[in-house]
């Protein structure tokens, strides 16, 4: 049985568990992540090398802590190629798993580039024996991108899916089985989406549209491995807005998936969702196959065990400074030097300590040491003087003090009565109790604006006992 994850970790140095542990718990062969939210120079040694996995990554060029994707796999599980990007336009390496003509022939250099920039895809290729023939299995690992409707991202994320549509073509063409898994960023069907806003235009929208085409149902090559075991499985989300604490109530959307080519639909053995896994918004999904994998004994170049940083080939800051010895001088013997004289290394200690006691010698010499005690009788006669002034600077103090607290009450009272402090919070309509700040973080006229919601966890509207629906802005 081969077991594949799909989790969107939402930035993987942000885990509390040691990654082994972690994956070990997951009771998986492959894991793919999303949102790693690292770039190469922020990747360390026990992230990159987890024992009993090889990793391969793909870092945003765009901007850093932002996207990524990492593929790790068992060493059992071992893949023959990879690669990263949907276009391949970042490798450098020879052991790339190749097949580009109809994403190549469809976007510009500059468009191929752009979809690879922001670290959103790995592939993986693995080998696995049915019957008497050997297949090549190719493993997508994809972060699509995030848009609303209107959204200035939205064509950039349909360029993305489009791209993705041409290169499991271009795969399925060669012969190869594939499977495309990830956070795709879209809730296929009503039944996937806690409460949509407009239910009547839900499957219109042009993402939508678009995994309706890649899939079986759709006239595509792909099947949704959870919904073809489980059709009607109602509440079967992924994903939580953990500001609002919507998991709770199970208030979230169905839009992480692993897909697997029609020719895979027969080894499909199960898939589940992995709600009790807890450490991101998104919780990850694992689906069970019956396939015979075959690890490979050679590790592609892009494994991050063969990064300079972690392979040893780096050079050491120490490369870069020559340690300084000192020449030792022989013994008196080897010189024929009289016995019990000194060694010339040992005079020359000594001469150097002789010349720092003649240094402060020289310090104290007649003319220093006169000034010296010129200083001590002038300091003697000062002490007397100083012990009048320190008592008359006591009487004016003490007499400044008395004042100062006589006059605080009065003057407490009145910072008192000009820095009341924040108002209280008011009370929600629903429930009278103390309501949240929140801050608006979309862009717009009101972004960075605050107002008052119910403190709550979001729910359904039909929920009474999830967050109602009141709100007023907060004074500005």
């Amino acid at each position: 049985m081969f077991n594949i994850v799909t989790w969107n970790i939402n930035g993987i140095r942000s885990s509390q568990q040691n990654l082994k542990d972690l994956f070990d718990s997951l009771g998986a062969d492959i894991i793919c992540l999303q949102e790693t939210k690292i770039t190469r120079d922020m990747l360390d040694e026990s992230t990159a090398l987890v024992d009993g996995y090889s990793s391969f990554y793909s870092f945003s060029r765009k901007r850093s802590g932002y996207s990524g994707v990492a593929t790790y796999c068992k060493n059992s599980y071992s893949p023959f190629q990879a690669e990263e990007g949907l276009a391949g336009t970042f490798n450098v390496h020879d052991d790339k798993i190749d097949f580009y003509d109809n994403v190549h022939s469809s976007f510009t250099d500059e468009g191929l580039r752009a979809l690879d920039a922001e670290g959103r895809c790995v592939m993986t290729l693995h080998k696995f024996q049915k019957e008497e023939t050997l297949i090549s299995l190719v493993v997508i690992n994809v972060y699509c991108p995030n848009a609303g409707e209107n959204d200035e991202r939205l064509p950039y994320k349909l360029e993305f899916y489009r791209a993705l549509n041409l290169r499991c073509h271009d795969f399925l063409s060669q012969g190869y089985y594939v499977i495309v898994l990830g956070d795709m960023n879209v809730s296929h069907r009503l039944i996937d989406h806690c409460e949509p806003e407009d239910v009547t235009s839900f499957s219109k929208s042009p993402s939508r549209l678009w995994l309706d085409g890649f899939l079986h149902e759709g006239g595509g090559k792909f099947v949704d491995s959870f919904r073809h075991l489980y059709p009607t499985k109602a509440k079967a989300f992924t994903c939580w807005n953990t500001k609002l604490s919507a998991r709770v109530n199970n208030y979230g959307t169905r839009i992480d998936y692993i897909l697997l080519s029609n020719q895979l639909t027969d080894a499909l053995q199960d898939c589940i969702i992995m709600s009790d896994v807890y450490g991101s918004d998104h919780c990850p999904v694992k689906s069970s196959l019956a396939l015979d994998i075959i690890a490979s004994t050679k590790l592609p170049a892009l494994c991050t065990k063969f990064f300079k940083e972690f392979s040893g080939k780096q050079l050491k800051m120490s490369t870069f400074f020559c340690k300084r010895t000192l020449a030792v001088e022989p013994s008196n013997e080897i010189h024929g030097e009289p016995e019990g004289s000194e060694p010339k290394k040992m005079r020359l200690s000594l001469k150097t300590n002789k010349q720092q006691q003649s240094s402060l010698l020289k310090f104290f010499s007649s003319g220093t040491a006169n000034s010296v005690k010129e200083s001590v009788s002038s300091s003697n006669s000062l002490d007397t003087k100083k012990s009048e002034d320190d008592s008359k600077y006591f009487e004016s103090t003490t007499s400044t003090f008395t004042t100062s607290i006589s006059s605080y009450s009065s003057a407490s009272a009145a910072w008192k009565s000009v820095l009341k402090g924040p108002p209280p919070p008011p009370l929600c309509s629903g429930h009278q109790e103390a309501c949240t700040l929140r801050t608006v973080k979309k862009k717009g006229p009101n972004m960075n604006r605050q107002f008052w919601t119910c403190s709550r966890a979001t729910g359904h509207s039909s929920d009474l006992n999830a967050q109602c629906n009141f709100f007023v802005w907060a004074k500005r």
